[in-house]
Formats: C-alpha cells, sequence, structure tokens
C-alpha cells in the first residue's frame, strides 16, 4: 500500500487534503472501494465519483473535490500520461523461478549470463547465449543458435527457432512463436496461382501436379525495446532476415510473413496481416485487422485504419483507410456518397 503523499511525489502531481490516505491501487470511480484511488480522468468519470467508496482520486483538471465527499485528491496536468504513470506505480510483473529450474533443459554449450531465470519444462538449444537479467518462463522452447541479449521476457509457451536474434528489453508474451518457416511455394509448372495472378483477365486457369517448397535459410532478428503480443507469429526469411525495429509495439494475433522489414515505433494492432517482403517505414500505425499485401512499400508516419486493405504501395505522412485503401477524407467522402445511392436511385426511377 502507498499513502497518497507517496503516489503524488512519484507521480510529479499535486496533492490536495489528507497525504495519510492510504491507497492498494487504482480503480474505476464507480467500482471503487475506500483503498482505491478514483481515476477520474475525464468529465464522465468525475460524475460517478459517487457511486463508488473512494476516499481519493486522481484529476487531470480543476475539480472541487470537497465537494465529492473525497478526504484527498492529486491532480495531474499532464492528463494523456496520468494513466501511465499510476499503472506504471502499481504494476507487479509475474515473477519466474530464481534461478534455473531443475525441470529445465539447457545445452551445456549454451552461454547463460548473470541473473537469468529459467522455468521448468523450458527447453534451451546448443550454441545459444542468454544475457543478463533474462527472464525465460515455464514450457518455452529456445532452438539452437539462438540469441536473447539483456533483460528479456519470454512468456510461457514461447517458441523462438533456430538462428532467432531477440534484442534488449523485450517482451514477448504468450505462445508466440519466432522463426516459423515462411509460406513460399511453386507450382512445379509454373501454370499455377503465380501465373494467374500475373495475368490481365478475370480467368483463372491453372495446371499443376503440387506446389513445391521453397526453403526458408534466413532467420529473424527482434531489435531492442519490442514488445510482442500473444499468439503472434513471425516467419524467418528465405534468404535474408526478417526484422522487427527497435520499440516498435505488436498486438495479439498478428502475422509478419517472410522477408519483412518493419520499421522503428511502429503500431500493430490485433488480427493484421503483413504479407511477404514487406517494406514498412518508421512510426507507422495499422489498425486490428489490416493487410498489407507482399512486395508492397510503406513510408514513414502512415496510418493504416482499422480494416484496411493496402496493395499498393503507400507514400510517407498519409492516413489511409477502406479496402482499396485511400487517403482518409476520400474514404469518407465516398461512404457517405454510397449511403445515399438507394435514395439517388429512387430518384432516378422517378
Amino acid at each position: 500500500m502507498l499513502t497518497l503523499r507517496d503516489i503524488s511525489s512519484r507521480i510529479g502531481g499535486t496533492l490536495e487534503g489528507n497525504p495519510e490516505i492510504l491507497v492498494v491501487g487504482p480503480s474505476e470511480p464507480k467500482f471503487a472501494s475506500s483503498e482505491r484511488l478514483a481515476l477520474a480522468l475525464s468529465d464522465q468519470y468525475i460524475n460517478e465519483i459517487s457511486l463508488g467508496k473512494a476516499k481519493a482520486a486522481l484529476f487531470t483538471k480543476p475539480v472541487n473535490w470537497r465537494n465529492l465527499k473525497l478526504e484527498g485528491a492529486i491532480f495531474l496536468h499532464k492528463g494523456k500520461t496520468a494513466l501511465y504513470k499510476v499503472n506504471k506505480l502499481f504494476h507487479n510483473p509475474p515473477k519466474g523461478v530464481n534461478g534455473i529450474s531443475p525441470g529445465a533443459f539447457v545445452d551445456e554449450s549454451a552461454r547463460i549470463g548473470k541473473n537469468v531465470n529459467i522455468g521448468p519444462f523450458t527447453f534451451v538449444g546448443a550454441n545459444c547465449v542468454i544475457g543478463d537479467n533474462v527472464t525465460i518462463f515455464s514450457h518455452v522452447t529456445v532452438m539452437n543458435n539462438v540469441t536473447v541479449d539483456k533483460e528479456t521476457i519470454l512468456h510461457p509457451g514461447v517458441r523462438v527457432l533456430e538462428n532467432v536474434k531477440i534484442g534488449k528489453n523485450v517482451i514477448c508474451n504468450p505462445n508466440t512463436v519466432i522463426g516459423s518457416d515462411g509460406f513460399s511455394f511453386l507450382s512445379d509448372t509454373g501454370e499455377g496461382v503465380e501465373k494467374a495472378m500475373l495475368a490481365r483477365t478475370d480467368e483463372v486457369k491453372m495446371s499443376l501436379n503440387n506446389y513445391l517448397k521453397v526453403e526458408s535459410l534466413g532467420s529473424v532478428e527482434i531489435h531492442d525495446n519490442v514488445e510482442i503480443g500473444a499468439n503472434c507469429s513471425i516467419d524467418k526469411g528465405t534468404i535474408a532476415n526478417t526484422i522487427v525495429g527497435e520499440g516498435t509495439k505488436i498486438d495479439n494475433l498478428v502475422h509478419i510473413a517472410h522477408n519483412v522489414q518493419l520499421g522503428r515505433n511502429c503500431l500493430i494492432c490485433g488480427q493484421v496481416g503483413i504479407a511477404g517482403s514487406a517494406k514498412i517505414g518508421d512510426r507507422v500505425v495499422m489498425g486490428g485487422q489490416a493487410g498489407v499485401a507482399d512486395n508492397i512499400e510503406v513510408g514513414s508516419d502512415v496510418i493504416l485504419a482499422g480494416k484496411t486493405g493496402l496493395s499498393v504501395n503507400a507514400k510517407p505522412n498519409q492516413f489511409l483507410m477502406g479496402n482499396p485503401a485511400m487517403l482518409k477524407s476520400r474514404n469518407i467522402a465516398s461512404y457517405m456518397a454510397f449511403r445515399r445511392l438507394p435514395q439517388l436511385i429512387k430518384m432516378l426511377k422517378k
């Protein structure tokens, strides 16, 4: 538990009222018990304080907190960072075993740094290099020749395949696979889907006996300060490595295909698919279920709204929406026109 004084000083807030109120953590105002700090970060939440039992609240705008029957208040003027600061203060990361569990298998050729924790039923293969202060939870597989740099966390069920390089301070959430084979196949006759994709006709005629698998000889590089969600799949490259740039954050259920080059400080939301050999610039944001076709180039500072389908190159500094992708303003105008079509058709029939 922390006092209101402790919380205010650590997050750089302004304290009013009783500084000795004890707090076990934050809460939405209407669900707050007497030991919770009500987060009143908008007018809606301010109005809901009376529905809960909180003695103290955090505000991001001037409020007469005494009229709300509170005993204390913290004011933080940088509202956008309030939730970040408070949640960091009360965050208790999960803890693995101390040291290497007797139930783990670590190949004798692996080099293990200082203060490394490896949970039970985890496999660390030959010639791996595990840096200082790395935490690997239970049921993780780290295949041969993998490098995991310091301060990185691999949560339960993660699979890291051969030759992958993972940087510093990376967080990989449960059941993600890094370094799986790329999806690269050719028809044995050259008369399969690759021919149909190049044809300038709507008709499809394919003739083949089977598909030939193009082996993936590259690997994956995950740079520093990357976070990867649960149940993601990042394929290794065919020849060159698949790359995830420094500071990029990837949500759950994302697929990054072979040879993709993903830039720095990107935000990739849930169920996004990035097809093979796409090149993504820095600070790119992809909303949920957005899709990027293979061999596409996306410039830096591009936003793809949710469900956007991108099948052509995107220049930098654009907000794109829709399928096919177009500038947000054009997409909205097109949608408004589309909604008016039934009425226009009725008018034409008259």
